[in-house]
């Protein structure tokens, strides 16, 4: 395919100011230059010109450091405003958490973490990414009309530049939509997979590895795994705690049927673990894995959050990570998780992400669970009612647990000496209201005579206030 040629305007030559003969044969010395003179000037100022057939402008900045520790993924300089020697990270803050062995004390740089990147390997020299430049602004549709005349031929050596550019993605995705042909998908998959790791960061690539992820072989997809962890074995990790990054691999772990095809995976995943599960981008790829792996294959993983489970249910997406391992776990796996927890609960129960975590463990009701976490908590109410955060899992605790239990915390607040503090306390007051609501027998009634003897400072204060409101209400209705 003849490429778009890129020709200067003409209406940028102007007749050069400097004098001109005054004589010049054919013309009179009224007309002292004649059209033959102007004719042979523009002439020859064409043929002065070099003009290329195509204006090449690369589509990637270069980056010619040292890449001992890493490599580093060349974005597109639209995409992002940079060029020359700029360079993007993708890497997050997250990854300085980062441990090889299984919970360990080892550190990122101890990894060569340092300058983790992806080495983007796309030779940027090809005429056709001119064609992209040339003519993505101007006509959206001409790449389409051309693909549409294309044989598979035609897209050989093109496909990972097609896959970098908006319009060229979308045909790209629209190709392999159609009726399948084995030959093109195949064609695909081997120039993406030459770039797989680049592309699946790239705004527009990303879409194109996921729609390949979709059509392509069992096979196919054991290789695409095996680029992804035979380089680098932290490029998985990396590119799953990237925002566009950490789609593509989730669509990979659609996909994935086979045995080997899992354990590639969580060998490649399991030395990230802790800063996947406490990143907003990686915690998805792990919640993926507890959802649609088995605790078998998740052995390893749930064993890592075991042994880190403190540092990651303080952690806003990891509480969420924690609960998700909780729920998808069962019999050893989950008794050495729910212990770990457990065996933290009082800082937990003071943390504004890890009080969830706690929570969580008493929603299930599960009798072995609550008691044990209540036999943790026992002698410290008092406290934990005085917390922002404490007061939410003692609250939890009077309502998810059974009558006996409920009155064991009741009994533990009401012989405490600074009780009467609780009911005009920020926080406490919604503990008082809570006990008043499960409480029965000798524990109500003593409940109901402490907010009496208190009601006359009660009624001046405006968590007083409320705690009044509520035992008129449970009266009226009583």
């Amino acid at each position: 395919m003849e490429g778009f040629r890129c020709f200067l305007d003409t209406a940028s030559l102007r007749i050069p100011q400097s004098p001109l003969p005054e004589c010049v044969s054919g013309s009179s010395s009224q007309n002292p230059i004649g059209e033959s003179h102007f004719d042979q000037t523009l002439e020859a100022a064409f043929s002065r010109l070099k003009v290329s057939s195509f204006c090449r402008q690369p589509q990637f900045s270069r980056f010619d450091g040292d890449c001992s520790n890493g490599s580093v993924i060349k974005y597109p300089t639209n995409d992002h405003g940079l060029g020359g020697e700029n360079f993007i990270p993708f890497c997050n803050d997250e990854l300085q958490s980062l441990n090889l062995n299984s919970g360990g004390n080892g550190v990122l740089s101890r990894l060569g973490l340092q300058n983790c990147w992806v080495q983007s390997d796309i030779d940027c020299s090809n005429d056709f990414v001119s064609n992209l430049n040339q003519h993505s602004d101007n006509s959206p549709h001409w790449l389409q009309a051309s693909l549409n005349g294309w044989s598979v031929a035609d897209l050989r050596g093109r496909v990972a530049f097609l896959a970098t550019d908006q319009d060229g993605c979308r045909c790209l995705q629209r190709a392999m939509e159609a009726v399948p042909n084995k030959e093109l998908i195949d064609l695909i998959f081997l120039e993406v997979l030459e770039h797989v790791a680049t592309l699946m960061l790239d705004p527009h690539g990303n879409y194109v590895v996921q729609k390949l992820v979709e059509v392509c072989s069992e096979e196919q997809r054991t290789q695409m795994l095996l680029m992804l962890t035979k380089k680098n074995d932290l490029q998985l990790i990396c590119i799953s705690l990237d925002t566009r990054g950490t789609r593509s691999v989730q669509k990979l772990l659609k996909y994935v049927t086979t045995k080997e095809q899992i354990t590639l995976i969580m060998r490649a995943l399991s030395p990230g673990v802790v800063a996947l599960s406490k990143n907003s981008n990686g915690q998805h790829v792990i919640e993926h894995c507890l959802e649609h792996f088995s605790v078998q294959d998740n052995e390893h993983l749930l064993h890592v959050v075991a042994n880190n489970c403190c540092g990651i249910a303080k952690d806003k997406s990891g509480c969420c990570v924690l609960q998700k391992c909780v729920e998808h776990s069962n019999g050893k796996n989950r008794e050495r998780l729910v212990a770990a927890i457990t065996a933290k609960a009082i800082v937990l129960a003071v943390d504004r992400y890890g009080n969830y975590v706690l929570q969580h463990l008493l929603v299930l009701r599960m009798p072995q669970i609550t008691e044990n976490l209540l036999r943790q908590l026992r002698g410290s109410y008092m406290s934990l009612s005085c917390n922002k955060y404490g007061s939410n899992v003692v609250e939890k605790c009077l309502l998810d647990s059974g009558e006996e239990q409920s009155s064991q915390i009741i009994f533990e607040l009401l012989t405490n000496r600074n009780v009467s503090m609780l009911l005009l306390h920020p926080f406490g007051n919604y503990v008082i209201q809570t006990a008043l609501s499960v409480s029965k027998g000798v524990y109500h009634d003593a409940l109901l005579n402490l907010v009496q003897l208190n009601s006359h400072v009660m009624r001046g204060n405006y968590y007083g206030q409320k705690v009044l409101a509520w035992r008129d209400r449970s009266l009226q209705h009583m």
